[in-house]
């Protein structure tokens, strides 16, 4: 029995390594790689050094990429000393967003939405000599709203955020056979929404033949449900960014509904724990590999129903 499943699990192991792609050896001008190859296998670090009188688009003299799946933690660059790298202010975007700048170049930092700065006066930086100036401070703003809650047989129609300024205005749309009793927006107001809108059933008489025997439609949290054309099925659709887990169809079986699935949040991934500025979401169950802030090194971040997870740069929530 234990070469059995020695056998199995040696030969899982070898197809789950098959499904990762390796790194064809990365472009890099007026520098070197270490170890220099032409392909590099799913998880290999490489380090990069420049030439005299350049340096790597990180915080130290040497660079380091991952080889994640196919593709590179980055892209490798080697720029003048003088350049300044991208710098990072949580909650902000520096316009224009680069790789790198020059000498004497001036960015101009947009605070999120529902974020305001902490100093206006130094919303803008230059970059002196390879160094930026005093980098600003991005608040959230005490009079921002947070997520909208849920709203039964609706969906809002802009992606998700945690965070709305005051004065914007969230637009619901009724899944069909339901329609809106009152406005369907809803505007924040002082950290509140003005408004929580309310989907009524457009049926004029009880309900369909899908649940007559099951009564009204189940409710999925960040999300909605629709029947078939058959009228027999009712189909699961979650939220912008949210994960589906759990069956896509439900069942009236015996009086009672089918297994429901759950949506999944998504999570806000902390930019001030990477050298760059990378994408602000990422999906339950998902992991990537990024480059730490404050070290040669990476972090590992995997998205486990809204909260981020972080493995290396000092962490190590799992």
């Amino acid at each position: 029995m234990r070469i059995i499943l020695l056998t199995l699990c040696v030969w899982l192991c070898q197809a789950s390594t098959e499904e990762l792609k390796n790194c064809q050896r990365p472009s890099l001008h007026n520098g070197f790689l270490v170890p220099r190859q032409d392909a590099y296998n799913h998880g290999t670090k490489v380090s990069y050094g420049c030439n005299s009188g350049l340096k790597p688009v990180v915080e130290t003299w040497w660079g380091e990429l991952l080889c994640g799946n196919g593709e590179w933690s980055h892209t490798p660059h080697c720029v003048s000393m003088s350049d300044c790298i991208a710098p990072v202010v949580p909650h902000a975007t520096p316009k224009p967003s680069q790789v790198s700048y020059p000498v004497n170049s001036t960015v101009t930092f947009v605070c999120d939405k529902g974020y305001e700065f902490e100093k206006k006066e130094l919303r803008q930086v230059v970059c002196e000599n390879g160094e930026w100036g005093p980098l600003p401070t991005c608040n959230r703003n005490k009079n921002a709203c947070d997520a909208p809650s849920h709203v039964p047989n609706a969906l809002i129609t802009q992606p998700y955020r945690d965070t709305f300024e005051e004065g914007e205005t969230i637009e619901y749309r009724c899944k069909e056979g339901y329609k809106f009793e009152g406005k369907g927006t809803s505007t924040c107001e002082k950290s509140k929404w003005d408004h929580t809108p309310k989907c009524e059933s457009d049926v004029p008489s009880g309900p369909g033949p899908s649940h007559a025997l099951c009564g009204d439609y189940p409710t999925i949290e960040h999300g909605d449900v629709t029947e078939d054309r058959d009228r027999r099925v009712l189909k699961v659709q979650c939220a912008a960014l949210y994960k589906l887990e759990g069956p896509k169809e439900v069942r009236c079986v015996n009086r009672k509904w089918s297994d429901l699935p759950v949506c999944k949040a998504p999570c806000r991934l902390d930019q001030s724990k990477f050298q760059y500025r990378q994408r602000e979401y990422m999906q339950h169950g998902e992991q990537d590999w990024f480059f730490c802030l404050s070290s040669p090194s990476y972090v590992q971040v995997k998205c486990d129903n809204g909260r981020a997870l972080y493995r290396g740069c000092g962490d190590r929530d799992w």
